[in-house]
């Protein structure tokens, strides 16, 4: 009885080890579980990417706009890129320009696919592409910076054209005042102490980085969207411009949505954030996210074959 009574209290204890660690397994289990298989989504949560609208119908499968580039778009590629001056560009246009983007079927697609409660946001970055898309693709022709980056870089900078420095100052970029030489030595800083480019009438006051930023200040969102073109001509951003084209894959240094080979866009949203044009660690993420969901990259082939 003595050992029949050893044994079924081992057994207990045993048992009641067992089951506590079952149990404690389980606690630490079941949240690595959840991080692990929804780590993307907490990520982004983090990051602030998975408030734009469209986050989580994101597509990993990058589309280059390939299926779109026939026999003759070598041609237009190469004469839009090049001076019209050294190359013979006659024969190489349509007679009447192609047409690939369409709001009617990217929204009802994304309203389709997303909750009501994204719908509000959908159509915001929909009217946005279409009141400032002409100007973007202008301003392409004219500096050969894609319209896409142009385009998905004012609806990230603007919330779609909702945010206060768009709204009062015509600000779509974000592009700051420049700061005069020791401007903080005395302790006191006035808008003297800064100054604006040529194609601005002022400066704005706003917190970013600091609350004594200043913005730049436009007549018009075009005399923006021409400064924004000027500012990635400089040396500090213009190295992108012969190294990704239209249509080309290229490899980045670091992997963006799981991929080392992207595509041209998505290779200028990377070589933005590494010039210090944004400081948001995601700013190439969000851009990428913002250019695949509203298949901008398909106004950049409307302008190259134009």
């Amino acid at each position: 009885m003595s050992l029949n009574s050893n044994t079924e209290q081992g057994g207990g204890c045993l048992y009641a080890f067992g089951k506590g660690s079952f149990y404690a397994l389980l606690l630490f289990a079941l949240p690595c579980w959840y991080v692990v298989t929804h780590y993307d989504d907490i990520k982004a949560k983090i990051d602030g990417i998975s408030a734009l609208p469209v986050f989580h119908e994101m597509t990993r499968d990058f589309r280059t706009g390939a299926e779109l580039a026939g026999a003759k778009f070598g041609a237009h590629l190469k004469a839009f890129y090049a001076d019209s001056l050294l190359i013979d560009t006659k024969g190489l246009r349509f007679a009447q320009k192609n047409t690939y983007w369409n709001r009617q079927s990217i929204e009802a697609g994304l309203t389709q696919k997303m909750s009501r409660g994204y719908h509000a946001n959908i159509r915001a970055y929909l009217d946005y592409i279409e009141r400032f898309r002409d100007i973007a693709a202008a301003e392409m022709r004219q500096s050969k910076i894609p319209a896409s980056i142009t385009l998905a870089q004012g609806i990230l900078e603007t919330d779609a054209g909702r945010s206060i420095l768009a709204q009062k100052g015509n600000n779509h970029f974000g592009i700051k005042c420049r700061a005069e030489p020791g401007f903080r030595r005395d302790g006191k800083i006035t808008d003297d102490d800064f100054n604006y480019h040529s194609l601005a009438i002022d400066c704005m006051q706003m917190r970013d980085d600091y609350a004594w930023d200043r913005f730049e200040v436009y007549a018009s969102p075009a005399h923006s969207f021409r400064r924004h073109s000027q500012l990635l001509k400089d040396k500090r951003y213009n190295w992108m411009l012969p190294r990704f084209q239209v249509g080309g894959m290229y490899s980045i240094p670091r992997k963006l949505y799981g991929q080392n080979e992207v595509p041209y866009y998505a290779a200028w949203a990377v070589g933005l954030k590494t010039s210090g044009y944004a400081t948001s660690r995601t700013y190439a993420e969000k851009l990428t996210l913002i250019i695949e969901t509203y298949q901008l990259w398909k106004i950049d082939y409307e302008e190259v074959e134009e």
